[in-house]
């Protein structure tokens, strides 16, 4: 789940989301099978080639749900595009003219993959989406609040006085909404980034415990062990020997 402006979006499978300034992101929840496509250029940039329609299709996108799902063709389309992007990227031309070429390629390349999304959400007569419900409108601010600050907040209450409600009633709604706690997503947040830095070899435990707010390794490793099952090392080594005998298969 993420949320994507002010909507909280469930991605599935085969499902496209188109992030701008305008529609920050915020992921909220991963499955451990998740898997991702990611091609980003600069807004400036597809504002200008797409000039004469680009203002008049915005608007319609904003005013739906910001994900869509994609048929299979499309996804295989934007998956050949990103792989083409890749390849490209990889390349390191001697010449200034042939970089200068490689990266404009890799720029439309870009702004086809988007552009092509885009069409997708303009063109599916999706209705409007109506206003949040209360439970949502209080899940979304708690959630882009504890993306911003989940170092140093760690209490319900917290964030339950950031939204002008009582601890209970602000619980109650979160609950409501999500079915699950204030404090459950608390640790879930803060354990998801536990484990995304910790996939990061080239820093330390006590480097992510800093990060993530931590007084103290010590505490970091009991918080981790607590709501994992294990310690941050042995999830370190344990997710890079997965990636090793993944590369191993495929090399095979």
């Amino acid at each position: 789940m993420r949320i994507v402006g002010s909507r909280l979006c469930r991605v599935e499978l085969g499902m496209a989301t188109v992030v701008t300034p305008m529609l920050p992101t915020v992921e909220v929840e991963r499955s451990e099978d998740y898997e991702e496509c990611v091609i980003v250029e600069e807004a400036e940039r597809i504002v200008c080639e797409t000039a004469a329609f680009f203002p008049k299709i915005m608007p319609t996108v904003s005013a739906s749900l910001p994900c869509i799902g994609l048929d299979a063709d499309m996804v295989r389309r934007v998956i050949d595009t990103a792989r083409r992007i890749a390849d490209r990227e990889a390349q390191r031309p001697s010449s200034e003219i042939f970089r200068q070429m490689n990266d404009r390629l890799v720029s439309l390349l870009r702004i086809q993959a988007i552009l092509e999304v885009l069409y997708e959400m303009a063109s599916a007569g999706r209705p409007v989406v109506e206003k949040p419900s209360r439970s949502e409108q209080v899940f979304v601010g708690f959630m882009l609040s504890l993306s911003q600050h989940y170092a140093e907040r760690r209490t319900v209450a917290d964030y339950a006085a950031e939204a002008a409600l009582s601890v209970r009633h602000f619980s109650s709604l979160i609950q409501q909404h999500t079915g699950q706690t204030p404090m459950q997503w608390i640790h879930l947040f803060v354990i998801g980034q536990a484990k995304h830095l910790l996939m990061q070899s080239d820093l330390q435990v006590k480097e992510v415990a800093d990060r993530l707010g931590f007084p103290e390794q010590f505490t970091f490793r009991k918080y981790f062990k607590t709501h994992t099952g294990i310690s941050p090392t042995e999830y370190r080594k344990g997710n890079k020997m997965c990636l090793w005998r993944d590369v191993f298969q495929v090399d095979k």
